[in-house]
């Protein structure tokens, strides 16, 4: 019997976790697997943004922190906990459906999440607000920042938010109230 993706990630980010001690930068982590692919069959495929250092596998992703460097190193970009801190959120709400589920572990010190792996992502062919309903679309907005064809795919047709960790509610609190009613991307929309 096959065992769960997450017990499988979990699995292999204990692995990653002392391959990554000591990574802060996007440099640090892309050099530890340079020299992980050099000694090993299997390759890893990475990806990152500018908080997350990311290992893609055929049914599952590890994401990792990082420092973010530059105008995101004030932490707005988000992190793990940050993630972990929007899904909860969704649940809440009966819209987990609309983000791929983050389970955070620990390994050797080093906090990861794992995510299935969803498809379709960066489809520069689609608009996620065309696959989801109108109150989906606006929790979205709400809830989620940088909203973008790089940050979603789709499951059963249905948009799936794989990187939600720029908490547009804590955003909010920290800053100003909008002086519009309507979330901005759906202005004169409907």
């Amino acid at each position: 019997m096959k065992s769960s993706y997450e017990v499988r990630a979990a699995k292999f980010a204990a692995v990653l976790a002392c391959l990554f001690a000591g990574c802060s930068t996007v440099d640090d982590f892309e050099f530890a697997v340079e020299c992980y692919n050099d000694t090993h069959t299997r390759k890893l495929t990475t990806a990152h943004g500018v908080s997350r250092f990311v290992v893609i596998r055929s049914d599952y992703v590890i994401k990792f922190d990082m420092v973010p460097q530059g105008k995101w190193s004030d932490g707005s970009a988000g992190c793990i906990a940050s993630e972990e801190r929007v899904y909860a959120r969704a649940v809440a709400d009966n819209m987990a459906h609309l983000l791929a589920k983050v389970t955070v572990g620990e390994a050797y010190g080093r906090k990861y999440a794992i995510m299935p792996r969803v498809r379709g992502v960066d489809d520069g062919w689609r608009w996620w607000g065309d696959h989801c309903t109108r109150e989906e679309a606006y929790w979205l907005e709400d809830n989620v920042g940088d909203l973008h064809e790089g940050n979603v795919g789709y499951r059963c047709g249905k948009v799936c938010v794989i990187d939600y960790a720029w908490d547009e509610v804590e955003d909010r609190t920290e800053s100003t109230p909008s002086s519009s009613p309507l979330p901005s991307i759906f202005s004169g929309v409907w």
